[in-house]
């Protein structure tokens, strides 16, 4: 069930939820609340959730159980819902290999205001032009797609979802396949967005210490595990044993947590 909330600043509210496809369970006894402008970090190990959450959050996948509430939502409404959410999937090497323009991708977000068969009017060009201003990649306009490397592709994905002024932005592993200069650009990109544009963020990353500086808070995900809270209250070496196992150290850096992995004396 998605339903409608009344916090004006709870965003999402997720309840109970369980999610998964024929015959499996993938998630189960998920909560979680997201508040306008927060910066929500999800981890987990390889085939723990999380990809399957933000494709519930979207209505791709049917709820098994529990529910998901969207602030200024009608139950039924989840047409309307995805107008508000702006996503990024994980990269495929093949997306972007069709010949196509930087400006004609982002375009693409577009498609829902614009209709499919009808062409777009000055005012989408120049919605487009600025979502490519506010990733930094606007001098690429007229470039095909398929010439940029792996992080400006990066780049122009999330232009893509912000075209429609999203209230919430969705990314599966964006950093994901990019060198670590692309990586700390794109989240450079991120926190300015969430910071000064105040867009709120759910980010899916397989690296921990990557995204630790950038969250207000983060979900630590595996099956039926589900915790969340700030970074030092979720990773813990308790905490992160119980999903990642014992080979687990944390630190304290600079007044954040980091993770390391492997065989190490107390």
């Amino acid at each position: 069930m998605i339903a409608e909330i009344q916090n004006i600043d709870q965003l999402v509210s997720v309840s109970g939820v369980t999610l998964g496809y024929p015959g499996v369970i993938a998630l189960s006894g998920i909560d979680f609340e997201v508040h306008k402008g927060e910066f929500i970090g999800i981890v987990g190990p390889n085939g723990s959730g999380k990809s399957t959450l933000l494709k519930g959050l979207l209505g791709l996948l049917p709820l098994q159980a529990g529910t998901i509430h969207f602030h200024g939502s009608d139950h039924q409404q989840i047409r309307l819902i995805r107008k508000r959410i702006g996503y990024v999937p994980q990269k495929n090497k093949n997306d972007l290999q069709f010949p196509a323009l930087v400006r004609e991708v982002v375009l693409m977000g577009l498609y829902a205001q614009i209709g499919w068969l009808r062409q777009p009017q000055k005012i989408h060009r120049e919605m487009a032009l600025e979502s490519l201003k506010n990733v930094g990649m606007a001098e690429f306009s007229e470039r095909p797609i398929g010439e940029l490397s792996g992080g400006q592709q990066q780049r122009v994905m999330i232009a893509r979802a912000l075209v429609a002024s999203p209230q919430l932005l969705l990314l599966d592993e964006p950093t994901a396949s990019v060198d670590i200069y692309a990586q700390r650009a794109i989240l450079e990109i991120l926190e300015k967005l969430n910071r000064q544009m105040g867009i709120t963020i759910l980010m899916v990353s397989h690296d921990i210490n990557e995204i630790v500086h950038s969250c207000d808070k983060i979900l630590l995900l595996n099956g039926n595990v589900n915790i969340f809270g700030t970074p030092n209250q979720v990773l813990t070496k308790d905490n992160l044993k119980e999903v990642y196992g014992d080979r687990i150290y944390v630190y304290d850096h600079h007044g954040h947590p980091h993770v390391l992995v492997g065989d190490f004396s107390e």
